[in-house]
């Protein structure tokens, strides 16, 4: 083996390409955690724009109804409430 076939075994290993276990696409093993990390997080944590502008219009609306109508919206709001 020559000097160049010395230095090319030395050198790492090139990354291999893994299988996201919850998409199935195939990424390099290096990014795949990071991929996952990004595209596959709870997005039910965070809050859109659009709902963040819906909830200050309720929050609003809210404030402009009287105590015992405040009261009415908040006992239709309960979940024990419900009459399924």
């Amino acid at each position: 083996m020559n000097n160049e076939g010395k230095l090319l075994a030395k050198t790492s290993p090139v990354s291999q390409m893994v299988k996201c276990d919850v998409c199935g696409g195939h990424y390099n093993q290096r990014y795949v955690t990071s991929h996952k990390r990004l595209s596959h997080r709870d997005k039910s944590e965070s809050i859109s724009v659009d709902e963040t502008r819906t909830l200050d219009t309720i929050l609003a609306l809210y404030k402009q109804i009287s105590a015992k109508a405040r009261r009415e919206l908040l006992r239709r709001l309960d979940p024990a409430s419900d009459q399924a």
